[in-house]
């Protein structure tokens, strides 16, 4: 017997579902479609399709909110370091902490997924790189903190490494003073 969909007057509400349900197909790495978000949020395809539209802007949805979070991170980094919020200090250490927060790590693993097929996300992603990297001028040490940290995270988005805090710590502090950049020091 089909199970019966109570109809929500809590928009906001649905909306986060149909998202969390997006972004855990994806991080397990099922078939995104709008009938496998809907099923999975308990929800309506027009349900789905109403407050996203297609199955791109869902993503970009995802890409969005895993963003802003980030540049959040970066911001209070820099608020309390110094530097610039988009310099590879900042990155690096908003990376490290990303990796020890569960939800974080979740988002970001279903971002990459979303990028691997939806080829403009991965451009876009590229795009707010290069802007950093243009933005900060910066030269080969900070390039190689930025893909170390880039390492790291992908690392704990795929649970290769499982460092301990210490080893997270020791590897921040030596990557950080390969930076230039004020209140790089950890």
């Amino acid at each position: 017997m089909d199970t019966i969909r109570k109809r929500t007057r809590a928009p906001a509400e649905v909306h986060a579902r149909i998202l969390a349900a997006a972004a855990d197909l994806l991080a397990e790495g099922a078939p995104l479609s709008i009938g496998s978000v809907a099923e999975a949020a308990g929800v309506t395809k027009g349900a789905v399709q109403h407050h996203f539209g297609t199955r791109e802007a869902l993503l970009q949805a995802l890409w969005d909110i895993a963003q802003a979070g980030f540049l959040g991170d970066l911001d209070r980094d820099a608020g309390r370091h110094g530097g610039s919020p988009s310099g590879a200090a900042s990155y690096l250490r908003a990376t490290v902490r990303a990796g020890t927060r569960r939800h974080v790590t979740r988002r970001w693993r279903a971002v990459l997924a979303a990028c691997v097929v939806e080829r403009p996300l991965a451009r876009q992603w590229g795009d707010w790189v290069a802007a950093c990297r243009r933005d900060n001028a910066e030269g080969t040490q900070a390039l190689i903190v930025r893909l170390a940290a880039d390492g790291l995270w992908l690392s704990d988005l795929l649970g290769i490494y499982k460092l301990s805090a210490a080893e997270r710590q020791a590897l921040q502090d030596a990557l950080l003073a390969g930076t230039d950049e004020p209140g790089a020091t950890p």
